[in-house]
């Protein structure tokens, strides 16, 4: 355990020595809050405090509120001379979190970051990585960031409202219970710890919300307690917020205690869905009038949306309410456009987010999200009913042998408690209850939170307060240890397309559990190793028993565990026997060590938050053992292509004797014969194979030295082993060897092919370069062609398609740079209006969504109107100026980087003039994720076998 934090070894809380206030903290989507209870002894079961929270409402003027809207806004130089921000802590404060943030930043979206809480979630980007907000193009920062400003507001808040003149009281020294979604991945909580710490929260356990509700019910109903939820009966906790939708089932028992026995998918679906929606037909209204709104006027009327659903829908509500977007730049008043929200339109949403539907349907996962926000994988089907009947239909057999499980396996619950802001109005909760009547034939109890707002931080506090051992409470701790079953994947399964792997801790294991394995494994030390961590919601298995997932969709893949096993001399490859322990600790998050059998070597597994594409066992081993796979590749990577082993084996054989004193000539016919030991043509080699390949070459990069012509082959050969650049779990590590040959630079760089290759070689593989390497490559390139200099250097031609080639394909440059590369570029295609390469690598810097970078490297809509004007002005027909011009032009139904209607239409008329096919028609015309499903005229040749990548 790190310093400072709980150390598990008893099931009581072990809190702050000189813990004086028990905190609960809900940290929302859209609004947090904090609770808290007094510590001094002897600890009574009071109920929970809410804290007031000063915040800015509005420039200069701070107001004290019981929520804490949690937008983040990062207010510029002037902002904080001029006081405008100042805080009653500091007068010039970096960030600024609560009302005026929500509100101002409308205004000003490339300073404004929202939803810190999915983000954590969010698989598909590094969420560690500065990359907050998406429309800036310089200010960022990282979703763990994000949270923790959060959470240092309410620090800061807590300290001076509470331990003012009293350092015994600071909120960093205080047990906190800090409350995350019951579907959260370990990933997701482990985030959320470090935002924690981030803030100088050490003394942290977390608490799942669905639980911290049922504490708050606790609280404000305690003679209800007994007859509300009966022996065995089922209490089913629907927390709806405004970014998430979790579900939760509890069970009471014989003995009074109370267990947790289901959680739901993590689900991207709340108010935030709903406020989109309506923004979307208001926005509708307005344009059928021939008005427009650009990026920033839609962002004001989603909050405007925001706060006339919540009017319409409160009691004594309006029939109709005003809403008035003023206009831009000069014309502020006089542009302004007005329109109206009514009550029946707002209800008539909810028939999208609440439908009627049979206990049988499911959610309908091939729907395109009904949310559309730049990074964060909302739900595609929107409609809640069909979520919940699902969760209750995946939950019957963990009540197997109830009462409670009906015909057909569904859960019938007793009981139901309604959480979340998207519950407030009434309307809401009796279209759910309808739904359960209408499935079971009667309607289940109610437990209604009075608070729903601050209900999950009264409940955290509450809980503390339970686990402390209070008076008369302690029968009241709803028992529910890890809501998984987690498994490390191993190889042995007899199908190809089954996961064979071993338990490492069963779902309900109590907190402070530590689990040793007792199977050895064996691994290679002084090279990183991967492991796949598994989980699933539903299955119980007995610790270290071995089972086999038949199929993907049985159990959730985590980002790889990675370590480097440092052992002996670091240039040792050494097989060392290694059991693993796993401790599932106070704080709620898991610790997985890999112990050396022999010596008293143990070293931590840690996440790979970066590999997001890592997923699956990628062994195509016939013969089962007991040793660990030191790599994981994507599901799609178990693939119909199976090479055997000794094939394997003569190729990287023959790999090694071609590099080391060969003559060209053999150096020539190499992939032939590699493709002849390994019985398929290359473009058929699994990705596993590719990187054992890949792994060999590093290993005798010296043969480069032999002649001109080896080291093109070399170069030519690695990079198309690692291409793109990831894949798998150890691309991250193979990436850092590879730059050892970028700065060491070309050994023979008077050779012209060689010059080619080096260029091909970093097109491949920069895929897996972080931003600030591919900055510094492409400030190679523009060295290389000459930009900005009086005299541009005379270069093969070759040289000068690949440059362009490889500057488009590094996604990670920030937006304005790819821009102006852009800019330059569209010059040269005047020129040379039939060049492929170059309309290839134009159709890349303006693509709407990128093959592998973040959505906030997509050049301005403006930029790419103006690409396709001139692209069009060029006359010159053909698919290679199709293709880019479908690039540039397609539509994604975001209007964040969607060209504009008018553009649109031209390119339409264009496209249809000239006979474009009527694939690139419909990616200009309709929304569909065409972009990444064309690896081979994304990245000008086909990717490795098994690879597959997922558009946002």
């Amino acid at each position: 355990m790190e310093a400072g934090t709980e150390h598990p070894r008893t099931g009581r809380l072990t809190s702050a020595p000189t813990t004086r206030r028990l905190v609960g903290i809900d940290l929302g989507t859209t609004n947090s809050a904090v609770a808290w209870v007094d510590a001094t002894p002897p600890l009574r079961a009071a109920v929970p405090q809410l804290l007031g929270i000063p915040q800015l409402v509005a420039a200069r003027e701070v107001v004290t509120r019981t929520e804490l809207p949690s937008f983040v806004y990062l207010p510029t130089p002037q902002e904080q001379q001029a006081g405008v921000v100042a805080l009653p802590w500091t007068t010039a404060p970096e960030f600024v979190v609560g009302v005026f943030a929500r509100d101002h930043g409308a205004l000003v979206p490339t300073r404004l970051v929202s939803s810190a809480k999915s983000w954590l979630s969010n698989r598909s980007v590094d969420r560690r990585a500065a990359l907050l907000p998406w429309a800036s193009d310089a200010l960022r920062i990282s979703p763990v960031d994000a949270a923790a400003h959060v959470l240092m507001h309410l620090r800061d808040a807590w300290n001076h409202v509470e331990a003012a003149g009293d350092p015994g009281l600071r909120l960093e020294e205080q047990s906190i219970i800090l409350t995350v979604p019951a579907s959260f991945d370990e990933e997701a909580r482990e985030l959320t710890v470090d935002a924690a710490r981030a803030a100088g929260l050490r003394h942290l356990t977390l608490l799942e919300e669905p639980i911290a509700a049922v504490y708050a019910w606790m609280v404000a109903h305690p003679r209800e307690l007994p007859h509300a939820v009966g022996d065995g009966e089922l209490l089913l906790v629907c927390d709806v917020g405004g970014g998430t939708t979790d579900f939760s089932l509890i069970r009471t028992k014989a003995d009074g205690h109370f267990e947790r026995v289901a959680i739901g998918e993590h689900l991207l679906l709340g108010g935030d869905n709903v406020d989109v929606a309506l923004a979307g037909l208001v926005e509708r209204k307005i344009v059928e009038r021939g008005e427009r709104l650009n990026l920033t006027q839609r962002q004001i009327l989603r909050r405007q949306c925001s706060a006339a659903k919540e009017e319409v829908l409160s009691p004594a509500a309006p029939e109709r309410v005003v809403i008035t977007i003023l206009g831009a730049g000069r014309g502020v008043v006089a542009g302004a456009m007005t329109t109206e929200l009514t009550r029946e339109e707002v209800t008539s949403m909810l028939d999208t987010f609440l439908p009627p539907v049979g206990r049988e349907q499911r959610p309908q996962r091939h729907l395109r999200p009904a949310l559309r926000e730049l990074g964060l994988p909302y739900e595609g089907d929107p409609a809640i009913t069909r979520h919940l009947a699902a969760f209750l239909a995946r939950s019957a057999h963990m009540v197997s042998g109830s009462a409670r499980v009906e015909p057909g396996d569904v859960v019938r619950p007793d009981a139901i408690l309604f959480n979340g802001g998207f519950f407030t109005p009434g309307t809401a909760r009796e279209r759910i209850l309808e739904a359960c009547e209408s499935w079971f034939g009667t309607r289940p109890a109610v437990l209604a939170n009075d608070a729903p707002q601050a209900a999950v931080a009264i409940g955290a506090a509450f809980y503390a307060v339970v686990r402390h051992g209070a008076a008369g409470v302690s029968n009241l701790l709803i028992r529910a240890g890890s809501p998984r079953s987690y498994y490390v994947a191993i190889e042995g399964a007899d199908q190809r397309s089954a996961i064979t792997a071993v338990c490492v801790l069963p779902r309900g294991t109590p907190e402070g559990t530590r689990l040793m394995l007792d199977r050895e494994f064996t691994v290679i030390a002084n090279q990183p190793v991967a492991f796949t961590l598994l989980s699933s919601r539903e299955r119980t298995d007995v610790a270290n028993s071995i089972v086999t997932f038949m199929t993907d969709e049985e159990v959730y893949r985590h980002a790889p565990l990675v370590t480097s096993l440092r052992y002996g001399q670091r240039s040792r490859r050494v097989p060392l026997k290694v059991r693993l322990s796993l401790l599932f600790t106070e704080v709620g998050t898991i610790e997985l060590w890999c112990e050396s059998v022999t010596t008293q070597h143990r070293w931590r597994l840690q996440f790979n938050l970066r590999a997001q594409e890592t997923a699956a066992d990628a062994s195509n081993s016939a013969t089962a053992r007991a040793t660990i796979e030191s790599e994981t590749t994507h599901a799609a990577a178990l693939t119909e292509v199976v090479i055997p082993s000794d094939a394997l084996a003569s190729a990287e054989t023959q790999l090694r004797d071609a590099f080391t004193g060969g003559v060209a000539r053999s150096i020539d016919l190499l992939i032939g014969e590699i493709e002849n030991a390994l019985g398929h043509g290359k473009h058929a080699w699994p990705l596993p194979v590719l990187r054992r390949l890949a792994d060999v070459l590093l290993g005798i990069d010296g043969g480069r030295r032999v002649s001109g012509r080896h080291e093109a082959r070399w170069l030519n050969l690695v990079g198309f082993c690692m291409r793109p650049g990831f894949g798998t779990s150890l691309d991250r590590w193979r990436i850092s060897e590879i730059r050892k040959v970028y700065a060491a630079g070309l050994v023979h760089p008077k050779d012209v092919q060689c010059q080619v290759e080096w260029l091909i070689l970093w097109q491949r593989v920069s895929a897996g370069f972080t931003m600030t390497q591919q900055e510094e490559l492409a400030a190679r390139m523009i060295g290389l062609l000459g930009m900005g200099a009086r005299k541009a250097p005379r270069l093969n031609s070759q040289m000068v398609r690949e440059a362009w080639r490889l500057l488009a394909g590094l996604e990670r440059l920030d937006r304005q740079q790819r821009r102006r590369l852009g800019d330059e570029l569209i010059a040269r295609v005047r020129r040379e209006p039939h060049n492929a390469s170059l309309l290839w690598a134009m159709g890349r810097f303006g693509a709407r969504a990128p093959v592998y970078g973040p959505l906030n490297s997509i050049v301005p809509p403006a930029s790419a109107e103006s690409w396709l004007e001139e692209l069009r002005a060029t006359r010159s027909s053909g698919n290679d100026t199709y293709a880019a011009v479908a690039e540039i032009a397609a539509r994604t139904d975001d209007p964040a980087r969607d060209i504009s209607d008018d553009v649109r239409q031209a390119t339409l008329i264009w496209l249809e003039k000239f006979g474009a096919p009527s694939d690139v028609v419909r990616m200009v015309r309709e929304s569909i994720a065409t972009q990444r499903s064309m690896p081979a005229r994304l990245y000008g040749e086909p990717l490795p076998l098994g690879l597959r990548l997922d558009g946002p």
